[in-house]
């Protein structure tokens, strides 16, 4: 990941290491490339699946976590969501939510993350407009696992996936009230998904904003591309984000090197 290979890649490092940006790291690609990594000063939003949470050796999280604190870097952490959901009506899916939260948790102790990004699970069609039964099963399982991120001191931030408008995860939050508990905000998704403006987001979960999601789309799928090549209003979307929020912290979600690249440098004017 040799980002230091023209000189406005290597102003680059700077900017990343002031303002604490983050780049979507799968764990197996971490643990590969951790030297590039360091050296590039990314610091990395690590997405555990659920084998990796199942799998993970807590001693090399440990040996990561020194290396990233030597290197003055910061982590967050993507927990896993394939098949999950934390307000599933089946009990059954909704424990085993439950336990592979509480795993991610575990190794999240020995990694410290700044936050960690769990799906906030609402889909209007899978509940069929009832958000009031999505609801009281979240809460079950979020009273579980928020007092562990409390203790842990970090920040579960529950992002919008398939939500069409901001209200249930409002709920949700106002419901769970607790300083460990705030909103990921994923620009990608709420272009492909939303039924309000973007204005309607911030201006409803602003408060409870504690990190987002930075990729572009064409409004057609999850391209997760750099911003600007695709169709998202940027310049309106980090204005509401300044204006509505304090303290978040910004992840670039890009699934390939070459993309990130990009992203890293169409980002920049935003927040530099």
């Amino acid at each position: 990941m040799d980002l230091s290979c023209n000189q406005d890649l290597f102003r680059i490092k700077y900017f990343i290491t002031v303002m604490k940006l983050h780049a979507h790291i799968p764990y197996p690609i971490l643990t590969e490339r951790m030297d590039d990594i360091v050296d590039a000063s990314i610091n990395p939003e690590v997405y555990f699946d659920n084998h990796c949470v199942d799998t993970v050796d807590l001693g090399v999280v440990a040996d990561i976590k020194r290396r990233l604190d030597a290197a003055g870097l910061s982590v967050t952490i993507h927990g896993p969501y394939m098949d999950l959901c934390a307000g599933a009506v089946d009990e059954k899916v909704r424990e085993v939510t439950v336990e592979r939260y509480l795993k991610t948790l575990e190794i999240a102790e020995v990694l410290r993350p700044l936050r960690i990004v769990l799906h906030a699970g609402y889909d209007e069609k899978r509940f069929d407009g009832d958000v009031a039964l999505w609801l009281s099963q979240s809460l079950k399982t979020w009273q579980k696992v928020v007092p562990v991120a409390e203790r842990v001191g970090t920040v579960i931030t529950v992002e919008n996936v398939f939500e069409e408008e901001p209200a249930p995860i409002r709920r949700l939050v106002e419901s769970v009230n607790s300083t460990g508990f705030g909103v990921c905000v994923d620009a990608g998704h709420m272009n492909l998904f939303s039924k309000v403006e973007m204005d309607e987001w911030f201006h409803s979960l602003g408060r409870w904003i504690k990190e987002v999601h930075i990729h572009d789309n064409h409004g057609e799928y999850d391209e997760h591309l750099p911003v600007g090549e695709g169709i998202i209003d940027f310049p309106r979307f980090f204005t509401l984000l300044e204006k509505h929020t304090d303290g978040v912290v910004y992840t670039l979600e890009q699934h390939s090197e070459e993309a990130l690249r990009r992203g890293l440098l169409s980002v920049r004017p935003y927040l530099g």
